[in-house]
């Protein structure tokens, strides 16, 4: 579960709604669904950057220009915050959450006709227009599991669909509050009872090898042109991890054991910052293993692991330098895909059992050895299932339902994993190719002339910060390290 920080440190506002659109609609219903499912146990990995952003508006601290948009009396608008009201208010998928309201699509429709220009079509729209725009684009990123429940006031605003008051804009921003204020509660209950692993990232996101040293983006891709100064500062790599460490624990009252570092992007740098900070695990992908080991896992034309590719694949391995140990666990790119990208445009029921079935081809290679494969899925929490019919809600309840009632499956977490895994089954890994999960290297973040320059302009402001950072006052120099720190 991942965000960006969208907060203007200086003005104080949300650049961006995301934050608080997927809490009302993903990050409640993804752990509370397994209440109904006990035997399925996962790892949540809560990224700092959002859980502090979350924890802004359930202190009611955020300034939300979107949300003052949909908050405003229609009639009260100003002509710059109905075409802001047209520009934003539209933003979700079509087919899965517009759609499913009818007079939101009414509406979607109706810009459309002025091809979806605010200033063509801002006179075009009444007031009442206005009224239900804002409560339906609110509405529309509830969560099931507040749309299901017997909430009278809910379901009567549910059943009329339109011709929405200022005491339903006002019914929906409450609940809204109620779910976001509901997020990190439903986490905490579930690690407490073990359903969950909470496991973290470094806490603004950065991808870490490339703050340790710049030099890491020519090392997965040899003769990829590099900034002009070389960037390294391991001590901001550390206090990014040390900083999600804290404040995980002060959230949830338990230290996370393990890490997903941002984008899956690893180095032997990165390990050995987080062994020192007690970090016990990290998980990537599996190409950068397969650069790690000089091998590729070829796949049949059905995406079927061969039986080398999984003997490889599915096992726990131990990263080993120095007096560096940490446990690494690497994704299956393909199943985890599936998820993502695919099985939103298949039946649910059918998706779900292809999956099963798919996981079982890859794995029986090592079963037959009398072996246990530990197959590992991993996928962004929120982005999936805006494009999945209902949330994917079927999908997940059906998957679900399957692995419990199959004896030769298991949902475990990753420290479950270790804990499950003999000493003599885990494999040592002594040497590890810096790469993250997009094509095993950096390359979306270092290489292309305006990567460079922005690295650059990085290390300028770094060393400005180095020279300046006395002569200013604690306030000052405070909010300037933590500019740096979310650059």
């Amino acid at each position: 579960m991942h965000q960006p920080f969208y907060k203007d440190l200086v003005s104080g506002e949300y650049r961006l709604p995301w934050v608080r659109l997927h809490a009302l609609k993903d990050y409640y219903g993804m752990v509370k669904l397994l209440d109904e499912f006990p035997a399925i146990h996962q790892t949540f990995n809560l990224v700092p950057s959002l859980l502090s952003q979350l924890q802004d508006y359930v202190r009611g601290e955020a300034r939300d220009p979107f949300l003052d948009i949909a908050s405003k009396p229609p009639a009260l608008l100003t002509s710059e915050e109905r075409r802001l009201a047209l520009h934003y208010l539209f933003q979700a998928n079509l087919t899965h959450v517009i759609s499913r309201y009818p007079r939101y699509r009414e509406l979607y429709d109706k810009f459309s006709a002025y091809e979806f220009d605010p200033a063509l079509a801002e006179r075009q729209f009444s007031t009442q227009d206005y009224a239900d725009l804002q409560v339906l684009s609110q509405l529309a990123w509830f969560d099931e599991f507040f749309l299901d429940r017997d909430d009278p006031q809910l379901k009567d605003l549910l059943a009329r669909g339109r011709d929405f008051t200022l005491a339903d804009q006002r019914l929906v921003l409450d609940r809204q509050i109620e779910i976001l204020a509901s997020v990190i509660p439903a986490y905490a209950s579930a690690a407490q009872r073990g359903i969950i692993e909470i496991s973290t990232s470094p806490f603004y996101h950065p991808i870490l090898p490339l703050i340790c040293d710049t030099g890491q983006g020519a090392v997965s891709s040899p003769g990829l042109p590099l900034p002009a100064q070389r960037y390294q500062r391991p001590e901001d790599a550390r206090v990014q991890l040390q900083r999600a460490l804290d404040l995980l624990e002060s959230v949830f009252g338990m230290r996370p054991r393990g890490v997903w570092p941002s984008e899956g992007s690893v180095s032997e740098e990165v390990l050995h910052l987080a062994q020192k900070l007690g970090v016990r695990w990290m998980a990537t992908d599996e190409g950068v293993l397969g650069r790690s080991l000089d091998t590729y896992f070829h796949r049949s034309p059905a995406g079927v692991l061969d039986e080398a590719g999984a003997a490889a694949l599915y096992n726990l391995y131990r990263f080993e330098s120095g007096e560096t140990r940490t446990h690494l666990v690497f994704r299956d790119h393909s199943l985890s895909d599936l998820i993502g990208f695919v099985y939103a445009g298949v039946p649910a029921e059918e998706a779900a059992f292809h999956f099963i079935q798919r996981i079982k081809e890859c794995a029986q290679p090592m079963e037959s050895q009398g072996k246990s494969p530990l197959v590992s899925i991993i996928l962004d929490g929120e982005n999936a299932w805006e494009s999945f019919s209902a949330s994917g809600r079927q999908f997940l309840r059906t998957l679900y339902r399957l692995i419990t009632a199959d004896p030769g499956l298991e949902a475990v977490t990753i420290s479950e994993a270790m804990e499950q895994t003999p000493a003599d089954a885990v494999i040592p890994l002594k040497r590890l190719v810096p790469g993250s999960w997009i094509n095993s290297n950096f390359n979306v973040w270092i290489g292309a002339p305006e990567d460079n320059r922005a690295w650059d302009y990085l290390y300028a402001a770094r060393e400005l910060y180095d020279r300046r950072a006395g002569s200013v006052d604690q306030t000052r120099r405070k909010l300037a390290f933590e500019e740096l720190l979310i650059a």
